[in-house]
């Protein structure tokens, strides 16, 4: 099985920590990051499961699935609110060990239900 990571695509500070956070992941094996849902490739018989990683509750990445007619197998809002003190965090994109743990969980969740 693989698994398609679809980070937000905006290009605010929160949106780019989730490409950041996204990218802890890739690996040529199990994990990609898909850069849009119109050119996904699928290897023939290989089962690949998404994940919707949104920054915000704009949750941009759900919405690129609900355009693409495709539902995420999981979907991850980062930022629970518009506090000023989320987007300060994530605008040097440093400390972000508690977002790459959350990712991680929902990986091994997925992973863990083949």
């Amino acid at each position: 099985m693989k698994i398609g990571i679809l980070p937000c695509p905006g290009r605010c500070n929160v949106s780019m920590m989730t490409k950041t956070v996204a990218e802890f992941f890739v690996d040529d094996e199990t994990i990609r990051v898909l850069p849009n849902l119109y050119l996904i490739e699928n290897e023939k018989g290989v089962e690949e499961k998404y994940i919707s990683l949104n920054g915000c509750p704009s949750e941009c990445s759900l919405k690129e699935f609900e355009m693409a007619r495709m539902k995420p197998d999981e979907v991850i809002t980062i930022t629970k609110d518009f506090d000023p003190r989320n987007n300060e965090k994530y605008e040097v994109l440093l400390n972000i060990d508690e977002e790459v743990n959350l990712v991680q969980e929902v990986i091994d969740k997925l992973l863990n239900n083949k």
